[in-house]
């Protein structure tokens, strides 16, 4: 039986505008898992190096990468129209109650870089 699991947290971004910057100053600290680019929007997906235990953490990591940033890819990020933390789950069958807290501090903390937060939950993978 599979149990529920916090996998990761992925920052997503979309912009029609150019954020190579931005995703350079990140690739210093970070890793980028996508970026993508063409004649109308620019994608990328980024996670923190580090192994978080928790949303929270892995969040706060992030936030501090970001706010690093230099004033070039700090003004590419108001720029982007997604700036996105995607918490990843996989479900599972125990246990029978499972949570993950975020912390009061770290909700501000996402609120004043202009970020949001979404929830992907993957299935369980039978054998």
């Amino acid at each position: 039986m599979a149990d529920i699991q916090f996998l990761n947290v992925d920052l997503e971004l979309e912009s029609k505008h150019d954020i190579s910057a931005l995703v350079a100053d990140l690739d210093k600290r970070a890793v980028v898992l996508h970026y993508d680019k063409d004649e109308t929007r620019q994608l990328a997906r980024i996670e923190a190096k580090s192994d978080a235990m928790s949303p929270d953490k892995a969040i706060n990591e992030l936030c501090e990468i970001i706010e690093s940033c230099s004033k070039a890819g700090l003004k590419q990020w108001l720029s982007c129209s997604r700036r996105t933390f995607d918490l990843g789950f996989n479900s599972g069958h125990s246990p029978k109650c499972f949570n993950e807290a975020i912390s009061a501090d770290t909700l501000l903390r996402i609120s004043a870089i202009g970020a949001g937060i979404e929830v992907t939950i993957y299935p369980v993978q039978e054998s």
